[in-house]
């Protein structure tokens, strides 16, 4: 999906918005901080997108102007959504000063920084959290809004993808974890998932993960046997979810590619183009360098808690060599970018540079 704002001069917005379906009918819906105020198709004809072979007809634009809102320039937190999958395609400013920013956090987590991604991305004009739900093409789209200057992406990004974006205004952060204890809590979820519905799953997510789910769902995590069991007996497709996760993040450009003891270099590399880098054992220097970025209180960033259960079967992770040999790369990863932190933390970037 492509869209973009093209401008709002208060009275008149204009922009576009190009479905994946050839054939498909775009729609925006037009609401505000109030609730929703109206549906509208995209009937304004763009004759480069029928050009390309982007779309059948090209009607795939929008324009408002007071004709259709009669108080649109008094509508200061009007917004504009794709009415299909729901998708964020522009808003005004929701706050009197937003961040003149673009940030763009990774997640590397399975389960995302929900509460921590609103707090934040409210501060900015554009935000669009848990990014990978809408494919590459979106994500793309989303860097490229080159006529807001405050933005907040975040998601379980191959960040290679995007590495370009670093030299054009965006500046990374990452809030890393301990390996073992993300391998916890991606079986924890993933044996969760055999049961119920996970509503932060994408679909694609959902098609990736399934055999997994299937392959946990029966798991005792209070069992070290079992644990073990599981991952010695583990397919490909299970064992592509678990690998070395990080490495894979920051080192590959496709779902699909392996990582090697060669990657941790590049993942390494990678980082040390990060503006912030931190681990959730020491979540108070991420939110005071964070503090420090994007001027909000660092008492005020909602991280979310370690939770002892989870501990409890990082543990027992531990003592599995196969859970070693699954997390290999990114135990090398973990252990240098520790003691690349350790004497001066806030020199992360430049100390692993060097």
């Amino acid at each position: 999906m492509l869209f973009n704002l093209e401008y709002d001069h208060g009275n008149v917005i204009e922009g576009y918005l190009i479905p994946d379906g050839f054939s498909d009918k775009p729609q925006i819906r037009i609401s505000d901080a109030d609730g929703d105020l109206m549906i509208l198709p995209c009937d304004q004809l763009k004759q480069a997108v029928i050009d390309s072979g982007r779309h059948e007809d090209g009607y795939v634009g929008f324009r408002l102007d007071t004709t259709i809102i009669p108080d649109l320039m008094e509508r200061t937190s009007l917004m504009i959504h794709d009415a299909k999958s729901g998708l964020l395609i522009y808003r005004r400013p929701q706050v009197s000063n937003t961040i003149p920013l673009k940030i763009v956090r990774l997640e590397t987590q399975l389960l995302p920084m929900v509460k921590f991604d609103y707090y934040c991305g409210r501060n900015f004009q554009y935000e669009l959290s848990s990014v990978e739900r809408f494919g590459h093409e979106t994500t793309l789209q989303a860097f490229h809004l080159n006529a807001i200057q405050s933005i907040y992406l975040s998601g379980r990004l191959l960040m290679r993808n995007y590495e370009e974006f670093l030299d054009k205004g965006f500046k990374a952060i990452v809030l890393l974890t301990d390996p073992y204890y993300e391998l916890a809590l991606r079986i924890f979820l993933l044996k969760r998932m055999a049961k119920t519905q996970i509503s932060f799953f994408g679909d694609r997510d959902k098609i990736i993960l399934a055999p997994a789910a299937e392959h946990f769902a029966e798991v005792s995590l209070e069992n070290e046997a079992s644990l073990k069991t599981a991952l010695k007996k583990a397919p490909q497709s299970v064992r592509n979810v678990l690998v070395s996760p990080v490495t894979r993040q920051l080192a590959t450009t496709i779902p699909e590619q392996t990582v090697t003891r060669a990657d941790v270099a590049s993942a390494i590399d990678l980082l040390s183009r990060f503006a912030i880098v931190g681990f959730d054992t020491d979540s108070l220097y991420f939110q005071q360098a964070l503090s420090e970025l994007i001027g909000i209180s660092v008492d005020d960033f909602p991280l979310p808690p370690r939770h002892s259960t989870l501990e409890d079967v990082a543990t027992r992770l531990r003592s599995l060599h196969i859970a070693e040999l699954m997390l290999e790369e990114d135990l090398i990863f973990d252990h240098y970018v520790r003691q690349a932190m350790k004497p001066t933390a806030p020199g992360l970037p430049e100390t692993i540079a060097s």
